[in-house]
């Protein structure tokens, strides 16, 4: 009978032991986050560097007034890039310099009133042979802008903005037969330019394009309704 019992034990005890299976640990939940998550990955500042090659023209001018080849501009600008939280946006502000050169058959001649006491600028051909004529600004501009760029290795961008500034230069400079010739500060120019800006490529080429809303000439003391613009190629080292 006892060795019944004891049997009987260790027979139940094997089987209670047997039945016991080892419990599984809980996932842990920070090891399931990959090292890279795009959703949490906050982008960093870029495009602080703006170097544009543009045509430049006139929008508005006089039918006879004729734009030329050569109307090249250049743009630099100095920009601080915010990110937007950990999306793909950003905020861009800084400090530029536009060269805005329209080479034409213009001739800038200023008209008197009846008193001559105050000139009007109008726009008339050049009836004269040169080699050289056009008209030229420097302006002193801060641009503010959205930007898009992708979170991949090869960055997407899409950026669009506003822009002000002031004329600091501007001349007008001719070379025919009888020399080379400079005309500085002409008359009644509009010295407030403002317009807007856009940007969009692939990593550091990007197409450019900029409309100034702002007139070329003062209201009714120059030839209305002229408006610059530009489009081009704009690198951006970093």
């Amino acid at each position: 009978m006892r060795k019944s019992y004891l049997l009987f034990s260790f027979i139940l005890t094997s089987f209670f032991c047997l039945s016991q299976t080892p419990k599984k640990e809980a996932p842990d939940k920070t090891k399931s986050l990959d090292e890279f998550d795009i959703k949490r990955y906050k982008g960093e500042p870029g495009d602080r560097l703006i170097i544009e090659i543009n045509r430049t023209s006139w929008l508005g001018a006089p039918s006879d007034i004729k734009p030329n080849w050569r109307s090249l501009g250049l743009n630099f600008a100095f920009m601080f890039d915010k990110p937007i939280g950990r999306s793909s946006f950003s905020f861009g502000y800084g400090i530029g310099i536009f060269s805005h050169n329209y080479h034409s058959n213009a001739n800038f001649i200023y008209k008197l009133d009846s008193t001559n006491k105050t000139a009007t600028t109008i726009l008339q051909p050049k009836t004269t042979q040169y080699t050289t004529n056009s008209y030229n600004e420097k302006i002193l501009e801060i641009p503010l802008e959205i930007r898009f760029r992708t979170k991949t290795d090869t960055k997407f961008k899409f950026e669009f903005g506003v822009k002000g500034g002031y004329v600091i230069n501007d001349f007008r400079k001719m070379v025919d037969g009888d020399g080379k010739i400079r005309v500085y500060n002409t008359k009644n120019i509009n010295h407030i330019r403002y317009g807007v800006n856009f940007r969009i490529g692939v990593e550091q080429i990007c197409f450019t394009a900029c409309y100034y809303v702002s007139e070329v000439f003062q209201k009714d003391k120059g030839v209305n309704g002229i408006n610059m613009f530009s489009f081009g190629i704009a690198i951006i080292p970093y």
